[in-house]
């Protein structure tokens, strides 16, 4: 069950997805402008590092955008499937080896068709959205996708694998842009978000966690976004999530015994 409750879809959604459908040009000038933001921003440069030392590693896998890819910062080590990988083994006393499969521009149709590690995982963390509220996405496609991405994350990681489905981020928020444009993108993020807690609720072994709050203190550094303060904040709500729905794993318990040094290659 999610950490959370649910957010309740707005009513009168015949209405609003009639009103996305219809202004989709508009949403297809921010893809433009996203994609434009995309090419000149930072992403890591170092070699990513997905092991952290410790017994009975977790195994996680991320699929995702730029959470994943780490957009905005220089270091692997800054992005959020990394410092959620890290909370997730202090918060268990275990070590935790991760999987990350992710592009800057990813929609959940296309994470249910890309490949898959075809490695064993606990956890699988979806933070996918940006790009389906930019496309102006319906909303019967999205919540079939995301239904169609845990089908196949359990065929490669296993059938116990649990899925946390991660809210998207208020991104109408996050730069200036016109009332009418704003109003649309939020409402389309809302209307996507409650279609994700939904599946979350029916799909057994799945959890929802909205997007932390992200309006305050240290955020903003010079007036400009802090993507490293963003996906610190991100890996402390998953994190918890996460923990969860790992619960007391029998399974790695056994692995405790059967390791044989304290770390795992990656």
């Amino acid at each position: 069950m999610p950490l959370v409750e649910a957010p309740t879809p707005r009513r009168h959604g015949r209405l609003i997805a009639a009103v996305v459908r219809a202004t989709k040009p508009l949403f297809r000038l921010h893809l433009a402008l996203y994609r434009r933001e995309l090419a000149r921003a930072p992403f890591p440069r170092d070699a990513r590092r997905t092991v952290i030392d410790g017994p009975a590693p977790d195994r996680l896998l991320f699929v995702g955008s730029i959470a994943v890819e780490g957009f905005g910062v220089l270091d692997h080590d800054l992005t959020c499937a990394s410092q959620t990988a890290r909370l997730v083994g202090a918060s268990r006393g275990r070590g935790v080896t991760w999987r990350e499969v992710s592009a800057p521009v990813l929609t959940a149709a296309e994470a249910a068709r890309i490949d898959l590690p075809d490695e064993p995982a606990d956890a699988a963390v979806v933070l996918l959205g940006i790009c389906d509220v930019l496309l102006a996405t319906e909303g019967a496609s999205w919540e079939a996708d995301l239904r169609r991405l845990a089908d196949r994350v359990r065929e490669t990681a296993g059938p116990d694998c649990r899925i946390v489905y991660v809210g998207i981020p208020p991104m109408a928020e996050f730069r200036p842009i016109p009332p009418v444009a704003k109003r649309l993108l939020t409402t389309q993020i809302e209307r996507l978000n409650a279609l994700t807690a939904r599946v979350a609720l029916t799909l057994p072994g799945a959890s929802w966690v909205p997007f932390p709050e992200w309006c305050s203190e240290g955020m903003y550094h010079q007036e400009l976004l802090s993507w490293a303060t963003m996906h610190r904040r991100w890996g402390q709500a998953i994190a918890p999530a996460v923990v969860s729905s790992l619960g007391h794993d029998e399974t790695a318990d056994e692995r405790c015994g059967s390791d044989a040094g304290p770390g795992v290659p990656a």
